[in-house]
């Protein structure tokens, strides 16, 4: 393949992309967030526009079209592990009232690929698609701490970059975090990444007992952690569900 397809096809991830990070855009934003010039972009968006991937407001503005929706719709069913997920997910989103993860490995970043959203969303960092480095937040340091392979070659990066006052920023904190959570069974996230939100994060294993991801359940610090060792239980339960249908 020649390298202008493959630039086109480049160019128009990250227009999609901008479109799904900040919302609606003018041309001249869209032009910044991707560093096009703005005749590109016209064209661009013409191209995207008809075969549905994008739609264009009456104020000039494009936005996600309902293209995507099929396309985001595809991409899941053909997850496993969001198939085997979701109803242990529902079920704890309705015995908890917090918002339920799934996520997993991917090129050394954790995806959400899932999730059933609480009562205080719009206080999550991570949603569907969005990733976390391994270091931070209750699914990533959970499947850290079951990933050896993966912690040594994340260990070797510190110091880690730092979201709040409380995310673990050296190899030792992590290294001791990874202790805690194999011993106690699940991870705690108290404001590691977003200040006020805390979330409680479990490995999901298959049968065959290969790590596939994690599940967690997080809300606001005061709805979470007082419920830690009730929702602790849940998410164990949930998880046993899951791998049971991996």
């Amino acid at each position: 393949m020649s390298s202008k397809p493959i630039k086109v096809m480049a160019n128009s991830a990250d227009l999609l992309n901008a479109l799904a990070d900040k919302g609606p855009l003018g041309v001249a934003d869209i032009a910044d967030a991707i560093s096009m010039p703005r005749p590109s972009v016209y064209r661009l968006l013409d191209a995207l526009a008809h075969v549905g991937l994008i739609t264009v407001r009456q104020d000039g503005r494009a936005q996600l079209g309902t293209g995507i929706l099929h396309l985001a719709s595809a991409a899941l069913s053909g997850i496993p592990e969001v198939a085997a997920a979701r109803t242990a997910m529902q079920r704890l989103n309705d015995l908890t009232g917090q918002t339920v993860y799934l996520c997993a490995l991917r090129d050394r970043r954790v995806v959400c690929l899932d999730w059933v959203e609480g009562t205080k969303v719009t206080l999550m960092l991570l949603k569907p698609g969005e990733s976390l480095p391994p270091h931070a937040g209750a699914t990533s340091r959970a499947i850290l701490a079951y990933d050896e392979s993966l912690r040594s070659k994340v260990l070797e990066a510190a110091p880690f970059r730092e979201f709040t006052p409380q995310t673990l920023t050296s190899a030792k904190q992590l290294e001791d975090d990874a202790a805690r959570i194999r011993e106690r069974g699940y991870s705690v996230s108290d404001q590691d990444v977003t200040v006020g939100v805390a979330a409680l994060g479990v490995p999901l294993f298959d049968s065959n007992g290969l790590l596939r991801g994690a599940l967690s359940v997080a809300g606001l610090r005061d709805d979470v952690l007082p419920h830690q060792a009730e929702f602790a239980v849940l998410l164990r339960e949930a998880a046993d569900e899951v791998s049971a249908r991996l």
